[in-house]
């Protein structure tokens, strides 16, 4: 007959030792996986910092570009209007004419730049701001878009464009702008960009001596504007090459 041994249920008591070492492995397989979560966010965090700031140096040295570029046009710019002044006040010196080698280049070019910051407001809009490690650079990313949006592409543009349309509406009302209409054809038959515009005349329709010092003014307030534009641009130029080194100097992009 065959016999069926029964299995001992009774399980032997573990003792302390065997408990501590059972709760130190679990402890130190969790310790283990939080840290090593934290270094896996912190390298995630160090990637997205360094992606961000070669992006920012990018358009910070474009916008450095475009000032120099811009600070030249103005510099250009000031002894034509002080001859358009001239020639709107002294009107009949020159037969009652505007003289399209200082008007054109008036009409024909834009004298502004509006900075795109499209790096900085993708950092702050997203909240990763945090993630630039280095606080002093942080102050001065937020400083140097700060300026850029209550002085220039705020404040001093729209006081530039707000100039230059003055002038073009005052010699809407008083010129003859038949040569003027001649070479936008032109431009347009030729697929020539307006800043390679021929040189054009403007005949004034009128000889008071007011409405004539009112134009005139317009260069001048125009020449004004230019003033304070470039020293806009000259500081916003010194803060975006100042955050550029600091970059430089901690993460060491221009080794790259």
């Amino acid at each position: 007959m065959e016999v069926h041994h029964h299995p001992d249920l009774h399980h032997k008591k573990k003792n302390f030792k065997e408990y501590f070492l059972e709760f130190l492995m679990i402890f130190l397989a969790v310790t283990l996986g939080f840290f090593a979560e934290s270094i896996r966010e912190h390298l995630g965090d160090k990637s997205k910092e360094r992606e961000y700031l070669t992006s920012m140096v990018s358009e910070l040295q474009y916008d450095t570009a475009q000032y120099s570029h811009l600070m030249q046009k103005l510099n250009y710019l000031r002894p034509i209007l002080d001859s358009l002044y001239i020639n709107a006040k002294e009107a009949k010196r020159f037969n009652y004419v505007l003289q399209g080698r200082w008007n054109t280049p008036v009409n024909a070019e834009s004298y502004t730049y509006q900075p795109s910051l499209t790096t900085i407001e993708q950092l702050k809009s997203s909240g990763n701001l945090r993630l630039i490690d280095d606080k002093n650079i942080a102050r001065k990313i937020v400083g140097y878009a700060a300026y850029v949006q209550n002085n220039i592409l705020e404040a001093r543009t729209g006081a530039m464009n707000s100039a230059a349309d003055n002038i073009y509406a005052q010699e809407d009302a008083i010129s003859d702008e038949k040569e003027f209409n001649k070479k936008i054809d032109d431009n347009i038959r030729n697929n020539i960009p307006i800043e390679n515009s021929d040189l054009y005349d403007m005949p004034l329709l009128v000889k008071d001596s007011v409405t004539l010092n009112k134009l005139a003014n317009s260069f001048v307030n125009l020449k004004g504007r230019n003033y304070g534009y470039s020293n806009v641009l000259t500081h916003a130029d010194t803060l975006a090459t100042q955050l550029i080194q600091s970059i430089n100097n901690k993460y060491h992009f221009s080794n790259e």
